[in-house]
């Protein structure tokens, strides 16, 4: 291991982590960042009181004190774990780089979104498998590949009264990983409904409208679920399941939300939550990277989701 005084922080590299994305995720979408000062803390979640809608009697009488309220609120604890990857640049391969940058560039987006995978990957069990995630699972004549039989307009359309109930806010996402959106798009339910339109190709934007949500996302994301070395098995992340849920435009630890990822942003050589690392290792002619990034996904309000299991065949 290289000691603390040969590892450097690369400023250059660390912007190329900071601005690469994967367009297949949506972990940071769905469950949006909240820089937060400190690795570990608590933070509020709303209560079902719902004080902020509770009408409370404003008047004062002149010298009298005024009528005092607050946020009725629980609190639970983040902690934000490292996670980190690094890989080997040979000196053979930057002799012969054009430029000799590319393989550092390189080898930072390839981190980057091993990283970002893994997050994806744990925020898809927590959703597909928690037990406080509200659901239902679909078979046979109710899943939305039975065109003769089920009706995905409808059952949104009743979620989304359910979690306005629950969270007195209109779910404004709806997630359909790629092999649900190939086979609901096709669904007599929806075609019909943009039969004498225009439209040639029915996609994001338009589901969107036609389900009244402010955006319909498509994960495209795959996983290897075979041990290294062995014959690949790939999977996707999100299954065949669909997710509606409310995304806050707004960020922050007052505000209700289905899930947040906090991101320790003042670890040590932290730049946007994110830290790249590049160090010499003499004995193998290489030089080494490390890409680390602070954070904790959780899920704040349960009722601001419902899945749909299984959701096609």
């Amino acid at each position: 291991m290289p000691e603390v005084s040969q590892v450097h922080i690369d400023a250059a590299l660390q912007n190329v982590s900071i601005g690469y994305r994967n367009p297949a995720f949506i972990s940071d979408i769905i469950a949006p960042t909240v820089p937060v000062l400190k690795q570990s803390d608590r933070y509020y979640i709303h209560d079902a009181g719902r004080e902020r809608l509770r009408a409370t009697s404003d008047l004062r009488a002149p010298g009298a004190r005024t009528s005092e309220t607050d946020f009725a609120l629980s609190t639970d604890a983040y902690f934000c774990d490292d996670h980190a990857l690094s890989a080997i640049i040979p000196d053979e391969e930057r002799a012969n780089a054009d430029p000799a940058i590319q393989p550092a560039i390189e080898r930072t987006e390839f981190l980057t979104d091993k990283i970002d995978l893994n997050k994806e990957i744990s925020l898809a069990t927590r959703v597909l498998t928690g037990a406080d995630i509200p659901g239902t699972t679909l078979s046979g004549e109710t899943q939305w590949s039975d065109f003769e039989h089920s009706d995905p307009v409808a059952a949104v359309e009743a979620q989304k009264a359910s979690i306005q109930s629950a969270i007195q806010e209109i779910p404004n996402t709806l997630v359909l990983p790629y092999e649900v959106f190939q086979k609901i798009r096709l669904h007599p339910k929806i075609t019909d409904r943009v039969k004498y339109t225009t439209a040639r190709v029915i996609g994001e934007e338009m589901l969107a409208a036609l389900f009244d949500v402010e955006r319909v996302l498509i994960p495209r994301a795959f996983k290897n679920t075979a041990p290294r070395g062995q014959t690949a098995s790939i999977e996707s992340i999100w299954g065949k399941n669909a997710l509606l849920c409310y995304v806050t435009p707004r960020p922050a630890l007052m505000r209700p939300a289905f899930a947040y990822t906090f991101v320790w942003t003042q670890a040590p050589g932290s730049a946007g939550g994110r830290i790249v690392e590049i160090w010499r290792e003499p004995s193998r002619k290489a030089d080494a990277i490390r890409v680390q990034r602070y954070y904790d996904q959780k899920i704040i309000a349960a009722g601001a989701c419902y899945l749909w299991k299984d959701a096609v065949a």
